[in-house]
């Protein structure tokens, strides 16, 4: 009862009815289901969220194949890393290619920066391993065994980034007040990322 007193002082003096028409367009999708403070995402947003979660993915299962290769490449190591490198590189590609360009009205959304920034880490650690892989090629004995360990390393160094670029979309979930997380939380190729 209170409640309709105070809603009542703020009504306008003119006379005017300060209830907003039904009829508006975005009346029905703009607004946030109980629990949510952002508007929910569109289908783009989601497809969007989905795809950038399916890339993470991707790269994290063909990073860890580039290890498996550095380890269990035999005497043909070099070509094993060389071939697992181009997939990774194709794989990271599409991911940043993604997250560079997410849909419309997402620009100001509170984790979508969050989400781009990790991503640029994954992309420079990627660098570094571009180069640790290219040292691998052509080499034996010793220099081998040092640049398939610095490879290892530096493999390392990406599947932690692609952790935390993983822990940031998990994040990003959990704000009511973001769309893209919302967006995250409805595409179902972010459910066992983010689990």
């Amino acid at each position: 009862m209170a409640l309709l007193v105070l809603l009542a002082g703020c009504a306008p003096a003119d006379g005017t009815d300060p209830t907003p028409s039904s009829s508006s367009p975005s009346a029905a999708t703009a607004t946030p289901s109980p629990g949510q403070t952002a508007s929910p995402p569109t289908d783009a947003q989601i497809t969007w969220a989905g795809t950038v979660c399916s890339d993470v993915s991707t790269v994290q299962t063909d990073v860890q194949g580039l290890a498996t290769a550095a380890v269990t490449g035999g005497d043909s190591v070099g070509t094993a890393v060389s071939n697992q490198m181009d997939t990774v590189s194709a794989s990271v590609s599409a991911l940043v290619d993604t997250v560079k360009s997410p849909p419309e009205n997402l620009g100001d959304d509170p984790e979508l920066l969050a989400v781009q920034e990790s991503i640029d880490t994954v992309d420079q650690s990627f660098t570094t391993l571009r180069a640790s892989a290219s040292a691998v090629e052509g080499t034996s004995g010793a220099t081998l065994v040092d640049a398939l360990a610095t490879l290892v390393g530096d493999t390392g160094t990406v599947l932690s980034d692609v952790g935390a670029a993983a822990q940031t979309i998990t994040t990003a979930t959990q704000d009511t007040s973001s769309t893209l997380g919302q967006a995250f939380r409805a595409a179902p190729e972010c459910a066992d990322l983010t689990s």
